[in-house]
């Protein structure tokens, strides 16, 4: 049985910071924080089960290894080469993921228990006792163990050691949903505890929780939507898609606010992940609000470099190389390649009418402009993301009344 809660992952992240905040800041030296913030995300690892933290050690040690390479090859003819090679094994790993989850998450589960058995009998036991996982939270490590990657070889980090890979790696707050936060991001508090941290962590606190607890909650049965959807009529489909979005976006949203909030605890200001994307006007501005962090790693890494900051069909092309990278991170599937053509014709098509026709202002168009952009680009490409391909066409013929 493949199970995982997230919200016991923060009720036990929250227990511990507890503890961990007032010995955070007790501790005088930048490595000993660093040292005590990825014992407790190992810890954290560890209680969902022993064999995945283990996973999680040694897949850090390899981008630690293959980061040291990088760094190493940079300023060489086999520089690039050596990027290329590395960001391809970590997709790599990926893909074989999601082309062959069964066989994958069967073996994962087997071949790291079985690992635990000579490094000690009662971790063993406990492991076993432990239900079977999927590798929780393997899409977010690779692109955030991609942009290390990139920064050595930009010469923008050099020799980054085994002990900085892993804690960049076991952040505790992030390591399971995100947000996809930059090395550069993650610079611990060196000083005393600020009152504007604080004010931080309690209002993300808050909010998060509110989100998570009341506001999701009472929509979360709206996700039946695409279970029942045969029995519904059209009008009673579209509300509870209505309803599915809101959800979607309440859940997701106040794990995120969790997160930063118990970063900022540390002293880390990690940057919003979500400003208020079910208010945008139109494609652009949503993906701008939309999941900001993975939104930027694909700027940073599949746009920039494909040229997308050039006019024509280079940029048109960058932005389906980038909105594909986005929806395939999520998973390999028809539906996925689906929401990734739709949304990139959705941000060529705007780029075009933008470029052609000035903005029009106004408090009425701007409401007409928001409601268009939800009932008829976000609303209807959200069930993509958890519909089977098979599903596809009997869901949306449904939808659509045919």
């Amino acid at each position: 049985m493949l199970t995982f809660d997230t919200f016991d992952y923060f009720l036990n992240l929250f227990s511990v910071v507890v503890l961990a905040v007032p010995a955070f800041y007790l501790l005088p030296w930048e490595k000993a924080r660093e040292l005590l913030l990825t014992l407790v995300g190992a810890y954290l690892l560890y209680l969902i089960a022993p064999r995945l933290l283990l996973f999680y050690l040694v897949f850090w040690a390899v981008v630690a290894l293959l980061d040291r390479i990088v760094a190493k090859a940079a300023e060489t003819r086999l520089g690039l080469a050596s990027l290329l090679l590395s960001i391809a094994a970590l997709l790599g790993l990926l893909v074989a993921w999601r082309l062959a989850e069964p066989w994958f998450v069967v073996n994962f589960n087997l071949v790291f228990n079985d690992m635990l058995r000579p490094l000690s009998t009662r971790v063993y036991e406990i492991d076993l006792s432990r239900n079977i996982i999927t590798p929780i939270g393997m899409s977010l490590a690779a692109f955030r163990a991609i942009d290390l990657l990139v920064t050595s070889n930009l010469g923008l980090q050099r020799d980054r050691s085994l002990r900085k890979t892993y804690f960049i790696g076991l952040f505790p707050p992030i390591q399971i949903v995100g947000p996809v936060a930059q090395a550069s991001e993650l610079k611990i508090a060196l000083n005393r505890p600020q009152i504007d941290d604080f004010r931080a962590a309690l209002h993300g606190t808050i909010s998060g929780l509110f989100k998570v607890l009341v506001l999701a909650h009472l929509t979360s049965s709206a996700v039946d939507v695409l279970i029942y959807y045969e029995n519904n009529s059209v009008w009673a489909i579209w509300l509870e898609l209505f309803i599915y979005v809101l959800f979607f976006y309440w859940n997701f949203s106040g794990y995120s606010d969790l997160a930063i909030a118990v970063s900022a605890l540390f002293g880390v200001r990690l940057r919003p992940n979500f400003a208020s994307p079910l208010t945008t006007q139109n494609p652009r501005d949503f993906w701008n609000s939309w999941h900001i962090s993975l939104s930027n790693f694909a700027q940073r890494n599949v746009f920039v470099p494909l040229g997308g900051m050039r006019r024509g069909n280079r940029q048109f092309f960058a932005l389906f190389v980038t909105m594909m990278t986005i929806a395939l991170w999520h998973d390999i599937s028809i539906p996925l390649v689906i929401f990734g053509v739709y949304h990139s014709a959705g941000l060529i098509l705007h780029r075009v009418v933008a470029e052609r026709r000035p903005p029009r202002n106004g408090v009425s168009l701007a409401v007409i402009k928001t409601t268009v952009l939800f009932m008829f680009y976000y609303a209807i490409s959200i069930p993509l993301i958890s519909l089977d391909a098979s599903e596809v066409l009997p869901f949306y013929s449904q939808l659509f009344g045919l």
